[in-house]
């Protein structure tokens, strides 16, 4: 479901027995840490057996879902399933988006000669289209014009709005370095040369050089999403829909409450006006070429960083990613739940590109497989890939497997199989005492996985689901044609990718020498 309007940009609805509802928590959070539009119905024990602790019951089932909804009702009243049901629709798709969950008791579904009228939902939406104040838009274009070094932070509500053009537009009019903000989506193009990397998970280039810093529908960059604040001195222009995220930190200059598609528009209409073309040009183009050239540079070091494992075996990720870009249809869609940035790094996403969706900014492992079938459900003419850890497969997504093949939904899964958490080894190590003052004591208790070595080729032949191992570099290309004519005959395909670990501790196959058989007084 979440997977689905990620995709479409639709509600969408999720039906589940009531006591499915703990299982849907982990990605509940995962829909609402990325806005997404979703109902969620459930059934109920009799409303008169409440509070007994009964059967698959709990005595509150909304107060589980609190954190991660915009709104919970249970309907007391059958009269008022209708009524009930709109307004979760509504709340969910109303701009900022989230979760919504309704429950409803058995006696209220038993209801019998239950009458009620069943209105278009177009006549319960509320478009958020809100134009930003006019003196606003002129002051921050003022500021634009008149930085040294300005940088925008671009977010998910630039997707959500269809203003990926206009953002475009706006930075290469004046040359402005963006960084992706905090997001579920690619709103700024990863392979344009002023892309300056991720702020979130991540530390883009000239954050803390900037003087001012135009915040477009993203969260700021905050240590508490892993990154660099912007400096004090910076001169902070903050544009949200939801606009209670504003100014909740850092010294806001100029606060908009307004749509991404109204703001980007008035800011370019703005800059145009204040500015000749001269002035701009004069702006933009040593900007431009100092993004080219460090661009080209970075490239560079990239390559000549991977020089040494480029055909190395197991494949290195980066090795994989590349060859997959080249492989793929144009406008393919590639849903990622992997432990680095290796699809953002090696493959083309943007207009008229690949997109890519992924991963999701609440970080809950289990999402990618079922979020690339919501997809493939929501784009059926477009090829749909997903890359996952295979720590991320192991975490309750095995099972999805058999939708995919009970409902013919031919996506290309790739389990990215280094046979390791690289991810949580990497924390486990940065925030452990031990490992930074002895790492020779220092040991793996739990990120190794292998012993046994999984075999997701086999795993998914259990669910009469074909499939192949990439073992080395030469195998990309021959297991890539297997898997598309699949998929073009209206199959899943499974990919296990033998890939290299990565990062501290990654040489390490020790693992604790546990065996409960071992232990036993008798054989049984």
């Amino acid at each position: 479901a979440h997977g689905y309007e990620l995709a479409s940009g639709r509600t969408a609805a999720l039906f589940m027995p009531s006591i499915g509802m703990p299982n849907t928590l982990c990605n509940l959070y995962n829909a609402w840490k990325d806005r997404s539009a979703l109902v969620v119905f459930s059934d109920g024990q009799v409303s008169e057996q409440v509070g007994r602790d009964g059967f698959q019951q709990v005595e509150n089932w909304l107060e589980m879902t609190n954190q991660f909804t915009k709104w919970q009702w249970e309907v007391r009243h059958a009269d008022r399933i209708g009524e009930m049901t709109r307004r979760a629709f509504k709340v969910a798709a109303t701009q900022p988006g989230g979760p919504t969950y309704v429950k409803f008791p058995r006696n209220v579904l038993e209801a019998q000669e239950v009458t009620q009228k069943i209105y278009p939902q177009n006549d319960f939406r509320v478009p958020v289209t809100m134009a930003p104040k006019p003196e606003l838009i002129e002051r921050a274009a003022e500021l634009l014009l008149n930085a040294e070094k300005p940088i925008i932070n671009a977010g998910p509500e630039i997707t959500r709005a269809g203003a990926n053009a206009e953002l475009l537009e706006l930075a290469e009019l004046l040359g402005v370095p963006v960084a992706q903000g905090y997001s579920v989506y690619s709103d700024f193009p990863y392979t344009h040369p002023l892309f300056q990397g991720f702020a979130g998970m991540g530390f883009p280039r000239g954050v803390r050089r900037a003087d001012v810093f135009l915040n477009l529908g993203a969260l700021m960059p905050d240590e508490a999403i892993i990154t660099q604040p912007v400096r004090d001195t910076a001169t902070i222009i903050d544009a949200r829909v939801e606009y209670e995220k504003i100014a909740n930190r850092f010294p806001t200059e100029i606060a908009i409450t307004a749509g991404m598609q109204e703001t980007l528009s008035g800011l370019l209409d703005a800059v145009k006006s204040q500015a000749t073309e001269a002035q701009l040009a004069a702006l933009r183009e040593p900007r431009m070429a100092k993004a080219e050239k460090d661009f080209a540079s970075g490239k560079e070091r990239s390559r000549k960083r991977l020089e040494k494992t480029w055909n190395s075996t197991p494949v290195a990720p980066e090795r994989l990613c590349y060859e997959m870009d080249q492989l793929l249809d144009d406008n393919a869609i590639v849903v990622v739940e992997t432990g680095g940035r290796d699809p953002q790094n090696w493959m083309s996403f943007g207009p008229g590109q690949k997109e890519i969706i992924g991963p999701t900014t609440g970080y809950a492992l289990g999402w990618g497989i079922g979020a690339a079938m919501g997809v493939k459900i929501a784009q059926p003419d477009r090829q749909v890939i997903t890359m996952v850890g295979d720590g991320a497969m192991l975490f309750g997504q095995i099972e999805a497997l058999w939708t995919a093949a009970r409902y013919e939904i031919p996506v290309i899964f790739i389990v990215f199989n280094n046979r390791s958490y690289d991810g949580e080894r990497g924390r486990i190590q940065l925030f452990s005492q031990l490992a930074r003052e002895n790492k020779e004591a220092w040991k793996d208790m739990s990120c190794y996985l292998g012993n046994p070595d999984i075999n997701y080729v086999d795993i998914a032949r259990g669910f009469e689901i074909d499939g192949a191992r990439i073992k080395k570099p030469g195998d990309i290309a021959k297991v890539y044609k297997r898997a598309a004519a699949a998929t073009r005959e209206g199959r899943p395909f499974m990919i296990d990718a033998s890939i290299l670990r990565r990062g501290p501790g990654a040489e390490s196959t020790w693992h604790p020498d546990i065996s409960i058989a071992s232990g036993r007084s008798k054989p049984v």
